[in-house]
């Protein structure tokens, strides 16, 4: 059996938005998810990888749109994890040389890093529409990437 998750995370991988606004995005994301088995939030000390699972499929250079190699990515992924998180050292791009950071590469599907995420288990739902990717930047008080897991 497989499971879909949908995370919310901050696009700013060391924003963690303070309690008042964690409970405001937890309540939203039950009201908005009814179907799901649970919502759940949590902060790590230090920035993890929020990935797509089964979704994954390419990355690309945000500057010029390049393919990035699997194999580089994985390279610079376990260059930039040390002491269990990750650090985001900019990288060099191969495409156009521009410095960027894991977090700054476009991945298909979105893929992030934070030390706040909330999620919702098996929504039962499609993507999240802008108006509510909206709503919880209001929310959070900052831009957020929205993660599609499949595992």
């Amino acid at each position: 059996m497989s499971d879909d998750y949908i995370y919310v995370i901050p696009a700013n991988p060391d924003f963690v938005p303070d309690e008042t606004r964690q409970q405001l995005a937890i309540a939203y994301f039950r009201s908005i998810s009814l179907k799901a088995e649970e919502v759940i939030a949590s902060v790590s000390d230090h920035i993890t990888f929020v990935h797509c699972g089964g979704n994954f499929e390419k990355i690309h250079c945000p500057s010029c749109g390049a393919e990035i190699e699997i194999s580089l990515w994985q390279d610079w992924m376990d260059e930039d994890y040390k002491d269990k998180h990750f650090i985001l050292n900019k990288h060099s791009m191969p495409c156009c040389q521009t410095k960027q950071t894991l977090n700054d590469l476009k991945y298909t599907w979105p893929q992030g890093f934070a030390r706040y995420k909330i999620c919702a288990m098996n929504p039962n739902t499609a993507k999240l529409s802008e108006e509510q990717r909206n709503r919880f930047e209001q929310i959070f008080g900052c831009p957020v990437k929205m993660i599609y897991q499949h595992i």
